[in-house]
């Protein structure tokens, strides 16, 4: 059996190479997903937080707003909130009227999102309750059957 070298190090270069590049592709995949979560207990530890200032909380979040969840990417700006409320009753906020279907990212695009978000797309996606649009690109929705608000912002 006969080895040629030159072709053996050209084969071995080939293969750093495509490697070089294979993790130059992962690493850009990875830069581009700039996805945060956070949790409050209530609407007064978020507020603490500024997070309402930030942007990534609608000021018309409810006073007795609790298990407060929420997730952005900030390359996008899109984000999902979702929390319960201590009365058990929701009051559309004035500012969001409703609409027909909501617009919804694609499940490819949640897979990026913590599984709180995912759950609740996959909750709206089924039409758990009515959408509202509200006037700062935010929707919003009531899912009476498990209490919960849901609400989003799409890219």
């Amino acid at each position: 059996m006969v080895i040629d070298a030159k072709n053996c190090n050209e084969g071995k270069h080939a293969m750093h190479v495509r490697s070089f590049f294979g993790m130059i592709g992962l690493a850009t995949l990875l830069v581009g997903c700039e996805v945060a979560k956070a949790e409050y207990r209530d609407r007064a530890e978020a507020a603490s937080r500024n997070v309402f200032q930030a942007g990534w909380l609608p000021e018309w979040l409810p006073e007795d707003a609790v298990d407060i969840r929420e997730t952005h990417d900030a390359d996008t700006n899109e984000s999902w909130l979702v929390f319960r409320l201590t009365s058990g009753h929701w009051m559309v906020p004035d500012e969001c009227a409703e609409t027909g279907t909501p617009d919804l990212s694609s499940a490819q695009v949640m897979r990026r999102f913590p599984r709180f978000a995912r759950d609740a797309w996959s909750r709206v996606s089924d039409d758990a309750g009515d959408a509202h649009r509200c006037a700062d690109r935010r929707w919003v929705m009531w899912d009476q059957e498990r209490q919960f608000v849901y609400s989003w912002t799409d890219q």
